[in-house]
């Protein structure tokens, strides 16, 4: 399985305003009973889940004007435009106003500008179904 961790995004240039519209989606998608972090989590869940031989590595996408189709399918057309869609619920909610949100999208964008970079890391699980064991073969 493949997760992602929204806190792993680092940002140049980097900007407070981002990080905090970034701040919003997490809480949001966590009050909805969703968890934006859970890439960090995945081994302890895995293993808590019962799976054997459970084996985690990062895997890190870092974006910058060398790589464009990698700025374009990932910075802007992934990770920014799946901030920007908490956007009206952020606002519904009171977690910020106008201003304060379109600072921090704008900020997201100039990541994908020349000059800008963009990193984030996702967390590969592998683990084994460990079956059905000998008790439950029994009942």
């Amino acid at each position: 399985m493949i997760e992602g961790d929204h806190g792993s995004a680092f940002l140049h240039p980097d900007s407070a305003d981002a990080r905090v519209v970034i701040g919003h989606q997490i809480r949001l998608q966590a009050a909805a009973g969703g968890d934006a972090l859970v890439g960090r989590q995945l081994q302890p869940l895995l293993t808590a889940a019962g799976y054997d031989d459970v084996a985690v590595r990062a895997r890190t996408v870092y974006a910058d004007s060398t790589r464009p189709a990698l700025v374009d399918g990932f910075t802007r057309s992934t990770f920014i435009a799946m901030i920007e869609s908490v956007r009206d619920d952020a606002l519904a909610a009171g977690c910020t106003d106008v201003a304060s949100w379109d600072r921090g999208i704008a900020d997201l964008h100039r990541t994908a500008d020349d000059g800008g970079t963009f990193h984030y890391t996702f967390a590969k699980g592998h683990a084994v179904n460990p079956g059905p064991g000998p008790a439950a073969q029994e009942s």
